[in-house]
């Protein structure tokens, strides 16, 4: 990539935006597919867990092979695919047809999320990857302030299918640009068809456990946020869209203060600071039902977990060589999807409804969410200090090849 330039990361960035966003807006339109489709309301956990599962299964099988394909070519092929059956999803005639078409979208979504993620590293300077991975993690930020409370409006004012046919077209257009406007990454010496040299690496091994305690612990929450707000703590349906663009926005702010810091050598800091204050957040909001605005709670739970992510994924760019990080991304997305997948399916399962339709237990879901928090933001402290500890280890071999 030129020097300043930023045409790819705002690429790929929208195309975070839109890939998380569409996943995301099934979660809050939950209320809706109860009411429009008869899906259950305890069964939308299934829905966002089984695309998660089917997008960790499709990225550990096409992880041996990622690296060896042309990056460019097989993102704007992928790409295409993921939002042409998004787009599919708004003719349904039933749950169960949305459920597997989105799932089928899902499936797709892995292998295309680690091929531009590994384009990104490749792309992207070391120097710089604190400040520009945030900003393509910005994204998730914009997928909270834009595309869920526009699929809620959509939804609101002309049915559930609209928000499917406006964003599944919009990543189709995306797809397209991207034949014109994404740069072709510099090649690599073939990785060899095999993910056992990244297995062995205690460092990798301990960045998937690390990703798989962060997205197991948000998943038990996330996928119910919208039910609980409307049928537990009696949030307005006309707000929802407010309230979420209200935690996008405290999302961005977080990650471009903190995207700062990183690049300054102060991962350790947000990583331990981040992790803290979701965890305490988490209980006086969820927990212990403390008597805060929620328009404050779930802000500074949108902006906490943002924090937390772009400092992880930032920390663990620094794990792969440049002819294994399509393996890498693949594997951390299988297990961040698979980890997200059995968090939501797990709380589908655990949780009960009453006659009103409030749920039953998320309080205690809640409580195990901090609890992984807590323990996963020590673990990013122990994964820095293995990374130090590397440095040091092949600084001597560097030097004296110099």
């Amino acid at each position: 990539m030129n020097p300043g330039s930023t045409q790819p990361v705002q690429l790929a960035m929208l195309i975070n935006m839109l890939s998380i966003g569409s996943l995301m807006m099934v979660m809050p339109l939950g209320p809706d597919f109860v009411r429009e489709l008869g899906m259950a309301a305890e069964h939308i956990g299934y829905i966002a867990g089984g695309a998660t599962l089917a997008s960790a299964l499709s990225a550990a099988a096409c992880a041996a092979w990622l690296d060896r394909l042309e990056r460019k070519r097989a993102l704007v092929v992928l790409l295409a695919l993921r939002f042409a059956l998004l787009l599919a999803c708004a003719g349904v005639t039933s749950a169960g047809q949305l459920i597997l078409l989105f799932v089928l979208s899902g499936l797709v979504a892995g292998p295309m999320g680690a091929v531009l993620m590994a384009s990104m590293l490749d792309l992207i300077p070391p120097a710089e990857r604190g400040r520009k991975l945030a900003h393509v993690a910005m994204g998730f930020s914009l997928a909270a302030i834009l595309v869920t409370p526009a699929a809620l409006e959509l939804s609101r004012l002309w049915g559930w299918r609209m928000p499917f046919l406006l964003f599944g077209g919009l990543g189709l257009a995306l797809a397209v640009a991207c034949i014109a406007l994404f740069p072709s990454p510099p090649r690599h010496p073939r990785a060899a068809a095999s993910l056992l040299p990244l297995l062995r690496t205690p460092l990798c091994l301990g960045a998937l456990a690390l990703v798989a305690l962060q997205m197991a612990g948000h998943f038990l929450l996330v996928p119910h946020f919208a039910n609980c707000f409307e049928f537990n703590l009696g949030f307005a349906r006309d707000q929802l869209g407010l309230l979420y663009l209200c935690g996008g926005l405290a999302s961005i702010a977080s990650m471009r203060i903190g995207g700062g810091l990183i690049d300054r050598g102060h991962a350790a800091a947000v990583a331990l600071t981040s992790s803290g204050l979701l965890a305490l957040v988490t209980l006086l909001g969820f927990v212990l039902l403390a008597p805060l605005p929620l328009f404050v709670t779930f802000a500074l739970f949108m902006a906490l977990s943002a924090l937390r992510t772009s400092s992880t994924t930032t920390i663990l760019a620094g794990i792969p060589a440049p002819n294994q990080r399509a393996a890498f991304m693949a594997l951390q997305g299988t297990v961040s999807n698979v980890a997200a997948g059995l968090g939501s399916l797990a709380s589908a399962r655990y949780l009960g409804t009453d006659a009103t339709g409030a749920l039953l237990g998320f309080e205690r879901l809640a409580g195990l969410n901090a609890l992984a928090g807590l323990a996963a933001g020590a673990g990013v402290l122990a994964l820095l200090d293995a990374l130090r500890r590397r440095a040091q280890a092949t600084a001597p071999t560097t030097t004296s090849q110099a």
